[in-house]
């Protein structure tokens, strides 16, 4: 059995409101707050205003405003398990992020696959769901994305929830493309039509590099 396949989205470019894969992380540092400048004391003392009661009543010329604290809204469910039913694959699902090369992580077993917590959530309105997974792995043997090479269109593919609610989704393409190929910033779009796209390896392999040359990248719309 050849040796552990590249990490799926080699070269991706991740989507606008997360990281920039291609030349690697980009680490997002936040800006320090502006400071305002401490006061400059005078060569004269200013005398104290003299205090004068109160009368009680409030001054009209201040406005009032009522403090209020806005509701948090509660972070999106992040997909737990999935499940293609012509493939016969029902996997859990694991959120990951990028990994030491820049590339999108993924889970070290084929049997678990990986939702790329940069992208959309399934139950997002808008903007694609991203799910990878190594096609085989040195010690784990052949995944089970092994079998969406011939997935059929119209495949019902269903993502369940961490709050169990499930997302059905129909797929529309399979497609083996070489990994220079992949169009890496249309399938993060995160502002786009709502759809699942997953992705593995696959097509020749390098025995040089140990490396697949191709991705299959498998596209669905909501049902």
């Amino acid at each position: 059995m050849p040796r552990l396949t590249a990490a799926v989205a080699r070269g991706l470019a991740a989507s606008a409101a997360a990281l920039v894969l291609l030349a690697g992380c980009t680490a997002v540092t936040s800006q320090p707050a502006a400071v305002a400048p401490a006061p400059v004391p005078s060569a004269t003392p200013t005398p104290s205003p003299t205090a004068t009661p109160s009368s009680g009543t409030t001054d009209p010329e201040i406005p009032q405003v009522v403090a209020t604290v806005p509701p948090i809204a509660p972070a999106p469910a992040s997909p737990a398990r999935l499940a293609v039913d012509w493939a016969g694959i029902d996997v859990p699902v694991e959120a990951k992020g990028v990994d030491a090369r820049g590339e999108m992580d993924l889970p070290a077993d084929p049997k678990i696959a990986g939702w790329y917590r940069f992208s959309a959530a399934p139950s997002a309105p808008s903007g694609t769901t991203v799910l990878g997974a190594h096609v085989d792995a040195v010690g784990y043997g052949i995944g089970p994305f092994s079998h969406l090479v011939d997935v059929p269109k119209g495949t019902r593919i269903t993502l369940t929830d961490t709050d169990g609610s499930r997302k059905v989704f129909a797929v529309d393409s399979a497609t083996m493309i070489t990994k220079t190929a992949v169009p890496w910033k249309s399938i993060f779009d995160t502002s786009g039509a709502r759809r699942l796209v997953l992705v593995t390896c696959g097509g020749e392999f390098d025995y040089r590099t140990h490396h697949y040359l191709s991705n299959l990248v498998i596209t669905a719309s909501p049902v």
